[in-house]
C-alpha cells in the first residue's frame, strides 16, 4: 500500500458507521426506532446464510442493505427513490458486479411493482432487501413487541407469491424459528456483533480519490446546494497542499456536516426563528459527525477535524469549546470555508449573501477572534477571482 495515495478501507465498516445518519432519516420518515439499516442488513444476512451465499455475496448483500435507504430524503416517490438509490452507488467498490439491485428493491414477485418485473426477473438481492425493509418498516423489530413478530409472519404468509417468492419465505421461516433471530435485533450491539461475525474481512488498500467519490454521495445527500468540496479544492491548490493532505482535506470537507442528517428536515428548513431548545439541538450535529466517523477504519484524523467544524478560536464554538491553540491550520481553514459556504447559500429564512457581504461578515467575526483573519483574507482574494 502506498500511504501517500491510499488508505485501508472496508466498505461495510464505512457503511455501518454512516448508517447512523441514514437511520435518523428513516426515523423521521417512517417513525421507526434507530438501527433500521442495521436490522435490514441483519435480516438479509440471515436469509443469505440460509441460501448458502458465498462470503463475497454476503459482504455485498450487507453493503446493499445498508445503503438501501440512501436516497430517502432526495426523492418524492418510490420510482424516483429507486432510481436515485441506484445512481448513488455506481462508484461503490462492491466485490461482485450486480445490476440494478437497488433500482429493483421495491419490486413485487407477482409483477405488480414499480417496474413490473416478475419472478426471477427480479435480482435475488433486491428480493431479499425488499422483504427485510418491508417487514422492519411495518413492524419495527427494534422494539420488543411479540405481537409484531407474529403479525410479520402472518403478513409474509398472506403475501406469498404476491410480494415474496416461496423460496424466500421458506428461508425466512427457517430464520424466525430461532428466538435469537428476534432478540438480537433488540440491541444494536448484538445486531452489529452478528453482522461482523458473519462477514469475511475484505479490507483493502483504496485510492483517496475513490474514497472521495463515495463520501461525496453523503455530502450531496446532506445538502445538494453545497459547494464546500469545490471551494476546498480551490483553497487546497492555493495553499499547495500535497496530494495526501489535499485529498484528506476534501474527504473531511465532504463529511463534516454528515451529522446534520440526524436533525431532520423540519428543523433544518424551519423558516421562523429557532427557539433556545432548537438552537441547542442544532449544536449536537458535530457530535454525531464525530460519532459516525470515529468508527471508520483509518478515519481518526478525519473524524477529529470534521467534528471541529463549528469550533471558534475564542472558545465560543461547539461541541468542545476549543480555543485557537487547539485548532490546526486545516481545522481553521475548514471552519472558515464551511462558514463562507453557508453564507453563500439560500436558506428558507434568508437569501444568500454575495461574496463581498459574506467576507464582510466573516471579517467582523475574525475581529472578534472567532475566525483566522489571514485565512478569511485569502478566501476573499482567491474566491473572488474564481
Amino acid at each position: 500500500m502506498d500511504k501517500k495515495k491510499q488508505i485501508q478501507f472496508n466498505l461495510n465498516n464505512f457503511l455501518l458507521a454512516t448508517s447512523i445518519a441514514l437511520d435518523f432519516v428513516s426515523k423521521d420518515r417512517y417513525k421507526i426506532s434507530l438501527g433500521h439499516a442495521k436490522r435490514v442488513a441483519y435480516i438479509a444476512l440471515n436469509i443469505g446464510i440460509k441460501m448458502n451465499l458465498s462470503s463475497e455475496e454476503l459482504s455485498d448483500l450487507c453493503s446493499y442493505s445498508l445503503v438501501s435507504s440512501l436516497a430517502l430524503n432526495q426523492s418524492t416517490n418510490d420510482k424516483e427513490f429507486c432510481e436515485i438509490s441506484q445512481e448513488c452507488i455506481k462508484d461503490f467498490p462492491f466485490l461482485i458486479k450486480k445490476e440494478n439491485v437497488l433500482k429493483y428493491q421495491k419490486e413485487k414477485f407477482d409483477g405488480s411493482g414499480i417496474f413490473a418485473l416478475k419472478g426471477d426477473e427480479i435480482p435475488v438481492f433486491s428480493q431479499i432487501i425488499f422483504l427485510a425493509k418491508t417487514l422492519d418498516t411495518m413492524y419495527d423489530f427494534g422494539k420488543e413487541n411479540i405481537k409484531n413478530r407474529f403479525d410479520a409472519i402472518e403478513f409474509t404468509k398472506d403475501k406469498l407469491d404476491m410480494y415474496f417468492s416461496r423460496q424466500l419465505i421458506e428461508k425466512f421461516f427457517e430464520c424466525v424459528r430461532e428466538i435469537s433471530f428476534w432478540q438480537d435485533m433488540l440491541n444494536e450491539q448484538d445486531t452489529l456483533m452478528f453482522i461482523y461475525s458473519s462477514l469475511h474481512d475484505f479490507t483493502n488498500a483504496v485510492d483517496f480519490e475513490e474514497i472521495l467519490k463515495i463520501t461525496t454521495i453523503f455530502y450531496k445527500i446532506e445538502n445538494p446546494q453545497s459547494k464546500l468540496i469545490e471551494l476546498s479544492e480551490i483553497m487546497c491548490e492555493f495553499y499547495k497542499l500535497d496530494h495526501k493532505d489535499k485529498l484528506t482535506f476534501l474527504i473531511t470537507a465532504s463529511l463534516c456536516n454528515i451529522g446534520k442528517l440526524t436533525l431532520g428536515k423540519e428543523l433544518l428548513e424551519k423558516e421562523l426563528e429557532l427557539d433556545i431548545y432548537e438552537v441547542e439541538k442544532i449544536k449536537t450535529y458535530p457530535y454525531y459527525t464525530r460519532k459516525i466517523l470515529q468508527n471508520i477504519i483509518g478515519f481518526a484524523d478525519i473524524a477529529s477535524s470534521a467534528s471541529k467544524v463549528q469550533e471558534r478560536l475564542d472558545g465560543s464554538g461547539y461541541i468542545c469549546a476549543f480555543l485557537g491553540k487547539d485548532l490546526t491550520f486545516k481545522d481553521r481553514l475548514l471552519q472558515s470555508l464551511n462558514a463562507y459556504n453557508a453564507l453563500r447559500q439560500n436558506r428558507t429564512y434568508r437569501e444568500l449573501f454575495s461574496h463581498d457581504e459574506a467576507i464582510e461578515i466573516l471579517k467582523f467575526e475574525a475581529s472578534e477572534n472567532r475566525f483566522d483573519l489571514a485565512i478569511i483574507e485569502d478566501i476573499d482574494n482567491v474566491l473572488k477571482e474564481s
